[in-house]
């Protein structure tokens, strides 16, 4: 090996350079990779003039009895101190306006008292804008709920609502 370098400085150099070149091989053009579509995925509205933003816990159709609903719960993340959460279920599974006996609300406001929409309130409206039926597909919807505690003594008004979940299948 001295020998060579010795004699053939630049002949040595050029067999190196030229195995390295063909030990190296053309590489195939990056293709960028689509960012991933980040959603939160929430139930907002307004308690009478209060903002409320509650993270979805679940988003899933489940059958009561004989009927099919869809359902959305959400909660505020410490449901320990802060008791609020909403549970909204309709009675069916396709993007459109539903009222008054297709709503069943339960509502928990933060000290932990619970109210329930009137089935016969004309004031309810939950707009399911939309709805894909597949394997993690989006629901998205509007809502105007009218609750009152169990002995009706106190109302609120769940009005500018909206929510965003992915539906379990």
């Amino acid at each position: 090996m001295k020998r060579i370098l010795k004699i053939h400085p630049l002949l040595f150099i050029s067999l190196l350079t030229l195995a390295v070149l063909i030990s190296c091989e053309k590489q195939d053009d990056l293709t960028p990779q689509p960012v991933p579509e980040v959603r939160s995925f929430y139930i907002s509205f307004k308690q009478d003039t209060v903002p409320v933003t509650l993270s979805v816990v679940s988003a899933r159709k489940e059958m009561i009895g004989s009927l099919l609903t869809t359902a959305v719960d959400g909660k505020l993340p410490d449901s320990i101190t802060n008791k609020t959460s909403l549970i909204i279920r309709v009675t069916g599974d396709s993007a459109r306006t539903y009222t008054n006996t297709e709503i069943l609300a339960s509502y928990t406001d933060s000290i932990g008292n619970t109210y329930s929409n009137t089935v016969n309130d004309t004031m309810n409206i939950v707009k399911i804008t939309k709805l894909e039926k597949k394997k993690d597909g989006i629901l998205e919807g509007i809502f105007t709920i009218r609750v009152s505690n169990f002995t009706k003594t106190k109302t609120i008004i769940l009005n500018n609502g909206k929510f965003s979940a992915v539906i379990a299948d």
